[in-house]
């Protein structure tokens, strides 16, 4: 991922996955790319682009990474085992 690209970014965006949208929120403490994700009002969890070191999507709670935005947000989907 360009780190330009995400320097455009806004502190809220609106990103559909699986035809679902999802609200990126970054939080206004940080000018880190990581952002709080949110599906139908509820929490999914935070993610963090690591530009600076493999340029995948890093998800906090689960600790994985995934090189693309909709696998990450996939992964916060999943149900807790």
């Amino acid at each position: 991922m360009d780190p330009e690209d995400l320097a455009k970014w806004n502190h809220w965006l609106e990103h559909l996955v699986d035809g679902v949208p999802v609200q990126l929120v970054r939080p206004i403490d940080t000018d880190r790319p990581s952002w709080a994700a949110y599906e139908n009002a509820r929490y999914l969890g935070t993610l963090h682009a690591q530009i600076d070191l493999d340029g995948r999507w890093h998800v906090q709670r689960l600790n994985e990474r995934h090189l693309s935005l909709d696998d990450a947000i996939r992964a916060l989907r999943r149900p807790d085992d």
